[in-house]
């Protein structure tokens, strides 16, 4: 009861008006292999309101034997580049054009797509700080005082459990970030994930110690669970619905665990979001 009284009482996110929307997912690993079909269901639903939709997978990945347990690949997919395998399945399952990239992620990508009637959401399912450094970077593009017209919505998990979180800003400025300073209605932006988990930006022991293990190895080393990307996929995919097609999106960090089958999530109230500004 407390929670759904906390919900009600958080404010909504809204982003700039827009006519087009840009979804530009940077990874296909366990996680992005995963969101790449939830996020064309909600791009369907998306065209049928009107909007034209970009969706764009960026990553440099092949497929490899130990992804077909833990990731959306396929036996007959091993060597062959991820984003390939996922436009060409995607782009037939779905009917819907998407562009593929078979590189790594750099912050020049989203600067050429930022137009004025543009909506663009970046969906982070990447597994190093580096990459998360440089969408972290890019949200300097929105401006402070108007609606955002850039998103960040950050994927991660290990083990049995995980975390999506969504933000706009790198300095955030709760007076700014409200409609009305003095009777708030709804939230021009949320402050970055990487200022709700400074953490994102830091290198973990496996990118210090050794640059050739790839996500793969990092999640068997952490006996990752074999349904844990499914969840943080469907849990970032109800942000993105909620976001681009039911409007009122009122958290901006969520939390699981597959063991205890616990969830929590941080709500858009004035009181959570005044911890994040540092004036």
């Amino acid at each position: 009861m407390l929670e759904l009284t906390a919900y009600q009482q958080a404010l909504p996110v809204l982003p700039r008006n827009h006519t087009r929307i840009n979804f530009i997912l940077v990874g296909a690993g366990g996680t992005g292999g995963f969101l790449a079909e939830d996020l064309c269901r909600i791009i369907l639903q998306l065209q049928r309101t009107g909007k034209e939709i970009n969706f764009t997978i960026i990553d440099g990945d092949t497929v490899e034997l130990k992804n077909i347990t833990r990731q959306n690949y396929q036996q007959a997919e091993i060597g062959l580049p991820k984003v390939e395998t996922l436009v060409a399945r995607c782009s037939a399952k779905y009917g819907i054009e998407i562009t593929g990239i078979c590189d790594w992620f750099e912050e020049d990508m989203i600067r050429t797509t930022n137009s004025w009637n543009t909506l663009t959401v970046i969906i982070g399912c990447v597994d190093n700080s580096a990459a998360r450094s440089k969408i972290h970077s890019v949200l300097k593009l929105n401006s402070a005082n108007e609606p955002a017209s850039l998103f960040w919505l950050d994927c991660g998990n290990s083990n049995h459990s995980g975390q999506v979180v969504v933000g706009t800003h790198s300095n955030f400025d709760i007076v700014q970030a409200a409609n009305n300073p003095d009777k708030p209605k709804f939230w021009l932006h949320l402050p970055s994930p990487a200022l709700v988990h400074p953490e994102l930006l830091v290198p973990q022991l496996e990118e210090l110690t050794d640059n050739n293990l790839s996500c793969a190895e990092i999640q068997a080393r952490n006996y990752q669970s074999l349904f844990v990307n499914k969840m943080t996929s469907a849990i970032a995919a109800q942000y993105l619905l909620e976001l681009t097609l039911k409007g009122g999106l009122k958290k901006f960090a969520s939390y699981f665990d597959l063991k205890t089958m616990s969830t929590r999530s941080l709500y858009a109230s004035i009181d959570n979001l005044k911890k994040y500004y540092m004036p």
